[in-house]
């Protein structure tokens, strides 16, 4: 937790700040978002010097429960803080011994493609390969009870797997998405899960040897909410941006317009990713799904009959977002080189922060690991 110099790492510090946040009764997912929003580190608001300025932090990220905290927190600020840090160092130890770890929307490792979405995440936590965020991928989603056409389609998909140099993502959902996590493993091809609660609750009941499998074998298990943090249909709604935000293409195999599933389709729309649907010989017009895709001018095949034609529009889209990534590594790169040059007069709120790190340690006994 410390660099060559034994001081102690700004993220790591920054990720233990988002736990001592999160174990505070009341300060749910969305207070903590509005201040990393604000421009706010982590830590630079747990260092407030009394509780009167920690609420006001509190009120300024639209908290709505500030009596309950004030109550919470008492008369004595520093104590709280304290033992509630205490705590979020033992809950990182925790996520550590189950190889999960934390990326922050400024770290070089989080995905490039989450960073040019609308509405990005300001943090992940990952359980796995955080590699494969960087890898092309497809989305592959849809409902929690395919009738017999959705399976087949499914499963087609999953067979497919092996023409396609792309990891795959889905949310770990019973029915289409665990079919397609399994057909994942089957073909060797790494899939990543973005789940709708906390890294450590599992849901759906009984997916624990799933997740397990899909860490195994290259994968990870993606959340943005507070690691304990139960599930809601809000959670799932919002989460399914992360899903068409990091894939390069999206395949909603069998939804309803109106379904969970087509948040993704808008999501993807949005995000200007290509959409490819399915559909089978026979099916008529009252699938409504698959005219409202078209408005949003997704492709669509027919399977069997056109297999060749899926399999080389997909492979021509993630070959042409190859290229488009590649180049804009570089460019991106080129101008973190710039930036870095200028970093030394950059006064934001984090350089401020992260410099209190590394000029005044005697100033940090609180967050002192050892």
């Amino acid at each position: 937790m410390t660099n060559g110099n034994g001081k102690i790492d700004f993220w790591v510090s920054e990720t233990v700040s988002l736990l001592t946040l999160s174990l505070l009764h009341s300060v749910g997912y969305w207070t903590i978002r509005n201040i990393a929003l604000a421009g706010l580190g982590f830590k630079q608001v747990l260092q407030a010097e009394s509780s009167t300025e920690f609420i006001t932090y509190l009120v300024q990220a639209k908290c709505k429960n500030i009596n309950q905290i004030t109550s919470q927190i008492g008369e004595d600020w520093v104590k709280f803080r304290e033992e509630t840090w205490s705590k979020a160092v033992k809950l990182y130890r925790q996520l550590e011994a189950e190889r999960i770890q934390v990326i922050h929307f400024g770290q070089d490792n989080f995905p490039q493609s989450l960073r040019e979405i609308s509405d990005p995440p300001k943090w992940l936590f990952v359980q796995g390969d955080i590699s494969i965020l960087h890898q092309p991928a497809l989305a592959i989603v849809g409902t929690r009870k395919p009738s017999e056409d959705g399976l087949f389609l499914a499963n087609y998909v999953g067979a497919c797997l092996q023409y396609f140099n792309a990891v795959t993502v889905s949310g770990l959902a019973l029915g289409i998405d665990q079919i397609i996590h399994k057909k994942s493993i089957r073909a060797k091809v790494p899939t990543i899960a973005f789940i709708g609660t906390g890294i450590l609750q599992n849901y759906p009941a009984g997916s624990e040897k799933l997740r397990q499998e899909i860490c195994e074998n290259g994968g990870a298990i993606v959340s943005e909410y507070l690691p304990n943090q139960s599930y809601s249909a809000e959670n799932f709604v919002h989460r399914n941006r992360l899903q068409a935000g990091l894939s390069n293409v999206i395949i909603p195999v069998e939804w309803k317009e109106k379904g969970g599933t087509s948040h993704t389709v808008k999501f993807a729309h949005k995000a200007q990713k290509r959409i490819v649907c399915l559909k089978l010989p026979d099916w008529s017009n009252d699938h409504s799904e698959l005219l409202f895709a078209e408005k949003l001018g997704a492709d669509i095949f027919t399977i069997p009959g056109e297999e060749l034609k899926f399999i080389t529009a997909l492979n021509e889209s993630l070959t042409k977002n190859n290229s488009f990534a590649a180049h804009s590594q570089e460019a991106e790169e080129e101008l973190q080189s710039s930036v870095n040059g200028q970093q030394a007069k950059n006064e934001t709120p984090e350089f401020k922060n992260k410099q209190q790190v590394d000029n005044h340690p005697q100033q940090l006994s609180l967050f002192d690991f050892n």
